[in-house]
C-alpha cells in the first residue's frame, strides 16, 4: 500500500502515534483499523480496490440509500454537552485536550490568516516547528497528521471537546476474570483472607479449585481460566482501585495511619497547667553496652513540657521514678492519661495516683489515638538526633535491614562476625534524653503559637505542688503485693514470712492497713497507714531488728486495755449528760454562731495536701512513744515487778541476747541509751569496742541504721559521739574537769 510502512509493527506504531481509530477483530486475534483513520492515500487506493472488485462482481450498483438528516437542536445539544464533560477531565485527558485544541485553533487561525495555503502546508509548517504552540502542547503532540487533524476538527463539531481525550479505558471490566463473575468473587475472597497473596499462588489456587469443575457449578461450560499475567493484572488493578479497602486488610495500623480521619481537637478542653498528663513508653531505637532499654516518656497537654526516663524495661518502678521528677519540678497534675499496659495498671502506680489525689483514665486497648500527644512526642524525638546517635539500630524492620546493608561489601567481607563496638551507656541515653527535652522546651512549638517555656512562664495561676521531697520518696514507695494487710490479734502484720509489731496497732486488730517498704534500705521495718492515708506507726521486725518482742507485746495490751477504757468511761459520761431539751436552742444557737464567722478572705497561694501526704509527713516526724502513765497505781507496780524479775532472770541467764546480725546487736546498744534504759557511761568497753569496730568495717549497713535512728530520737547524733569516743580522750575531759 501507498505511504505505510512494509512490516506489521511499524505500521502498528505509526497507528499508535497517530491515534488511529481501531478495535479488536471480531474472529480471530489481531485489531482492524477505521477505513477513515488510514493515511488519505491508503484510503483511495482502497477505495479503488474495492470499487474494482464491485465492478467486476456486481453488474448494477443498488441504490444509495436515503441519508436522514440530524436534528439541529440534537446536534447542538450533544456538543454542549461535550464542552461541558470537559470541564470534568483531570490529569492526562484534561492534557490531551488542551493540547488538540490548541493545534486546531492555531491552524484555523493560520488558515484564516493565509487563505491560499491548504491544511496540508500548514500541517508540514506544524511538524517543522514553524508554527508556535505551548511547550507542553509541543511535547504532547510533536507531529500529527492531515487526518487526524480533520478528525479533529469534526469531533470538536459535532462531540465537543470531552471527545478529544480519546476514548480510553472503553475496555475496563472486560478482562476475563471480569467477564467471569465467579473467578472475581473468587479472587476477592481470597484477598480479603490472604492480602498478600502472589499472582503465581492465586493462579495455581484457581486452577485447582475450578480446573475439574463440575458443569452444573461452572454454569454454562468450564470456566475459561487466566494466566498468570492476567491474575495480576487484576490484581494490581484491584488494589489501586480499593485502595483504602486493600489497606486496612493488609495492614490495620498503617490504615489508621493513612485513612482514619483525625478531624477532631484533641487539646480541646484543656485550658489549665497541669490539667492533664499522657504517659508511654517505647523500645529504645539505640543498643546500649548492657543491651537494648526503653523509654518512658510524660507530656503536659497544656503546656507540651516532655519529661524522658530511661529503664532497663519499662515496670512501675520506673513509671514511679519519672513520676517523682516531674511532680518535683512541675506540681501534681489532675489527671494521667496511660495506657493498660501492666506497669501503669500496677497496685503500686494506682496507689500513687490515689494518694496524690490524681484521677487516672486508661485508653482502650490498641488505642494509641487516644493519647495522640505523647504519641507524636515519642515520633518527634525518635526521628530527630537519636538517628545520629553511636548504636542507632533503625525505626523498623525495613530500616534496620538498610542500615545492615550501608557497609560495602569489601568492609563485610573482611570484617567477618566482628563484634560491633557499644560505646553508650544508660547513664548516656538519659543525659541525651534531658538535653533533647531542655532544648525542645525553648523551642517554638506550631500549635501553641510559642515556645513550651513561654507558655509555662505565662501561667499565672497557683499550682499544687508537694514541698516535702521526703514525703514524695515515702508515697513513692514500694507496697507488698497490693499493699493492703490485715492486723492479727496473734502476729500483728504479716509480711514475707516475717511479723513486723508496733504497740499503735493494737488500735487496729482485725482491720485492713495500708503497708509500704523500701526493698532496698531497712527491711526491717515497715510505714503503716489506715484506710485514709493516715500514718499509723512504724512497726518493726523482731528477727530482723532485735527489738524485744515481750516489751512491744506488753506496750501494746497496756495501750489497748487504756484505749476500750477510756472509749467506754467517755461513752458513759458522754451519754449521762445528754440533754435532748436543750437541742433545739443549740442547733440554732450553733447557726447564728456559723453565720457570724463567715469572712471573706482573698485566694491564697497553698501547698497541696491530701490526707495521705499528711500521714506521710507525720510518719517523718514522728517519735516512738513513751508508754502511757495513766495505768492505774497497782497495775503499774505489778507491771514494773514483773518487768524487773524477768530483767534480773535475763541478766543471770547471760550478758545480752543472741544477735541473728551485726545490725541487730548494734541496734540493740543505740537503742539502750537513747530509750533511758541505762546512761551513756554504762556502756560496757567491749561494747564500745566493738561499735566502733562496726562503723569502720560495716559502714554501709552502720549508715543505714543511723538515717533510722535519727528519723526518731533527736539526739542521736550526740550518743553516737559519745559512744564512739575514744578512752584518751575521756581521759583528758575526765582530767580537765578534775582540774
Amino acid at each position: 500500500m501507498p505511504d505505510l510502512p512494509r512490516t506489521d509493527r511499524r505500521i502498528r506504531a505509526r497507528a499508535d502515534s497517530e491515534g488511529w481509530r481501531s478495535r479488536p477483530r471480531e474472529f480471530g486475534k489481531g485489531i482492524e483499523y477505521h477505513l477513515s483513520a488510514l493515511p488519505l492515500a491508503v484510503q483511495e487506493a482502497l477505495l479503488r480496490a474495492e470499487a474494482r472488485e464491485v465492478l467486476a462482481e456486481t453488474p448494477a450498483p443498488p441504490p444509495a440509500p436515503v441519508l436522514e438528516l440530524e436534528d439541529p437542536e440534537v446536534a447542538r445539544a450533544r456538543k454542549a454537552e461535550g464542552d461541558a464533560a470537559a470541564a470534568l477531565l483531570a490529569g492526562k485527558a484534561r492534557a490531551r485536550v488542551e493540547a488538540k485544541r490548541e493545534i486546531v485553533a492555531v491552524l484555523l487561525a493560520a488558515k484564516r490568516a493565509e487563505d491560499k495555503a491548504d491544511f496540508g502546508t500548514l500541517v508540514g509548517r506544524y511538524n517543522d516547528g514553524i508554527l508556535a504552540v505551548s511547550d507542553e502542547t509541543r511535547a504532547l503532540e510533536p507531529r500529527i497528521s492531515l487526518p487526524s487533524f480533520y478528525r479533529w476538527v469534526k469531533q470538536l463539531d459535532r462531540y465537543g471537546l470531552s471527545r478529544l481525550a480519546g476514548r480510553y479505558g472503553n475496555r475496563a471490566g472486560c478482562s476475563i476474570v471480569d467477564r467471569q463473575p465467579q473467578l472475581a468473587a473468587a479472587l476477592r475472597g481470597l484477598l480479603v483472607e490472604h492480602p498478600h497473596a502472589k499472582a503465581t499462588f492465586t493462579t495455581e489456587w484457581l486452577r485447582a479449585r475450578y480446573a475439574a469443575l463440575p458443569a452444573e457449578i461452572a454454569g454454562d461450560g468450564p470456566l475459561d481460566l487466566p494466566g498468570v499475567t492476567a491474575v495480576r493484572r487484576w490484581m494490581k488493578r484491584w488494589k489501586r482501585d480499593h485502595a483504602e479497602l486493600y489497606t486496612r486488610l493488609r495492614n490495620p495500623d498503617d490504615w489508621k495511619s493513612r485513612y482514619m480521619l483525625g478531624w477532631g481537637d484533641a487539646s480541646a478542653g484543656i485550658s489549665r497547667l497541669n490539667q492533664v498528663w499522657e504517659f508511654d513508653s517505647t523500645p529504645a531505637d539505640v543498643l546500649l553496652k548492657d543491651g537494648r532499654h526503653s523509654i518512658l516518656g510524660v507530656i503536659d497537654v497544656y503546656s507540651r513540657r516532655v519529661r524522658l526516663h530511661v529503664s532497663k524495661t519499662s515496670k512501675a518502678a520506673a513509671v514511679a521514678s519519672l513520676l517523682r521528677g516531674c511532680l518535683r519540678d512541675w506540681g501534681v497534675p489532675e489527671i494521667a492519661k496511660t495506657d493498660n499496659g501492666q506497669e501503669y495498671v500496677s497496685h503500686h502506680v494506682s496507689r500513687i495516683f490515689q494518694a496524690l489525689g490524681i484521677e487516672q483514665q486508661c485508653s482502650a486497648p490498641f488505642s494509641p489515638w487516644q493519647k495522640p500527644f505523647v504519641e507524636r512526642s515519642f515520633r518527634t524525638f525518635s526521628h530527630d538526633l537519636m538517628e545520629y546517635l553511636p548504636g542507632y539500630a533503625g525505626h523498623d524492620v525495613a530500616e534496620r535491614e538498610q542500615l545492615r546493608a550501608r557497609a560495602a561489601f569489601a568492609d563485610r567481607l573482611f570484617t567477618k562476625n566482628a563484634v560491633v563496638a557499644l560505646n553508650l551507656t544508660a547513664a548516656d541515653l538519659q543525659k541525651f534524653c534531658d538535653r533533647w527535652c531542655a532544648a525542645y522546651h525553648v523551642r517554638a512549638h506550631s500549635a501553641l503559637g510559642c515556645t513550651p517555656l513561654e507558655r509555662v512562664a505565662n501561667w499565672r495561676q497557683p499550682l499544687r505542688m508537694v514541698s516535702n521531697e521526703r514525703v514524695l520518696d515515702l508515697l513513692l514507695m514500694d507496697a507488698p503485693g497490693d499493699g493492703w494487710r490485715t492486723v492479727s490479734k496473734s502476729s500483728g502484720v504479716r509480711l514475707d514470712a516475717f511479723d513486723f509489731l508496733a504497740p499503735e496497732l493494737a488500735l487496729y486488730v482485725n482491720q485492713r492497713i495500708r503497708v509500704l517498704y523500701d526493698p532496698e534500705g531497712d527491711a526491717g521495718r515497715v510505714w503503716c497507714f489506715d484506710d485514709q492515708g493516715g500514718f499509723i506507726a512504724l512497726a518493726e521486725c523482731p528477727e530482723l531488728t532485735g527489738v524485744d518482742r515481750k516489751a512491744i507485746a506488753a506496750h501494746a495490751k497496756a495501750l489497748q486495755h487504756q484505749h476500750i477504757q477510756a472509749a467506754v468511761q467517755e461513752a458513759r459520761a458522754e451519754a449521762k449528760q445528754i440533754n435532748v431539751k436543750t437541742a433545739l436552742t443549740e442547733v440554732m444557737d450553733a447557726r447564728d454562731a456559723a453565720a457570724n464567722k463567715l469572712l471573706h478572705f482573698p485566694n491564697p497561694v497553698s501547698a497541696h495536701d491530701t490526707p495521705a501526704i499528711a500521714g506521710a509527713q507525720a510518719a517523718l516526724d514522728a517519735q516512738t512513744p513513751r508508754p502511757a502513765e495513766v495505768v492505774p497505781a497497782e497495775k503499774l507496780n505489778e507491771l514494773r515487778k514483773k518487768m524487773a524479775r524477768e530483767d534480773a532472770d535475763r541478766a543471770r541467764r547471760a550478758d545480752r541476747p543472741d544477735f541473728a546480725t551485726p545490725y541487730a546487736r548494734a541496734h540493740w546498744i543505740y537503742e539502750r541509751v537513747l530509750r533511758g534504759k541505762i546512761a551513756v557511761g554504762e556502756v560496757s568497753a567491749e561494747d564500745r569496742d566493738w561499735l566502733r569496730g562496726y562503723v569502720r568495717t560495716e559502714a554501709a549497713s552502720s549508715r543505714n541504721l543511723e538515717r533510722v535512728l535519727r528519723d526518731f530520737f533527736p539526739r542521736f547524733d550526740e550518743v553516737k559521739a559519745t559512744l564512739l569516743r575514744e578512752e584518751k580522750e575521756e581521759s583528758a575531759d575526765a582530767g580537765q574537769q578534775t582540774g
